[in-house]
């Protein structure tokens, strides 16, 4: 096992014991872990660290891995995706967010697998205004959208990129030129 598998498969035992504060703050200092950890499953159970955020009922750790990259759609070797692990914990607004971050697994917009990519999103109702504060490689499409530091982009409520048809971001636009955005 690598030292970066073994220190993540460390810090999944921290999820598992709830120590969720000292995590995300590691995931601020190193984006690059978070996006690591928002895409690990546990080799026998299936779980992610969704599944342990959504077993705790953190959602503001949800909202983190859900932003970093992590499926609310992922099913573990059981077959129970994080929405379901919230409901059965009694966690049902959660449960009901989590389900709302769902984007189909086959959309131009899904799930990157490639932890240097952030997800990117179609919930163009959701829209806020944002800056870069980096430069930010975005997946759309089977492809990578740069959106430069400082440039200005609108986001889902989970802090995903929203992406337009053809990569465009400021605003996101449909085929036909328009914007997607009803602000």
């Amino acid at each position: 096992m690598s030292a970066l598998n073994h220190l993540i498969r460390q810090i999944y035992e921290q999820a598992k014991s709830g120590y969720w504060d000292s995590m995300m703050s590691q995931w601020m200092q190193e984006p690059l872990l978070g996006r690591l950890c928002s895409l690990y499953q546990a080799p026998s159970s299936g779980w992610t660290f969704l599944h342990q955020a959504a077993y705790f009922g953190r959602e503001a750790a949800c909202i983190e891995l859900i932003r970093l990259g992590s499926s609310a759609a992922k099913q573990s070797a059981k077959g129970k995706s994080a929405v379901e692990v919230a409901r059965e914990h009694g966690y049902s607004e959660l449960a009901l967010l989590l389900d709302r971050s769902i984007l189909e697994d086959r959309s131009l917009w899904s799930v990157p697998s490639d932890p240097a990519l952030l997800p990117s999103s179609n919930l163009y109702e959701e829209a806020n205004e944002r800056r870069a504060s980096t430069l930010m490689l975005v997946a759309y499409a089977g492809g990578v959208v740069h959106i430069p530091n400082a440039a200005r982009y609108y986001a889902d409520s989970f802090g995903r990129p929203l992406i337009g048809w053809h990569g465009t971001f400021d605003p996101p636009c449909a085929m036909d030129g328009e914007s997607m955005l009803r602000m």
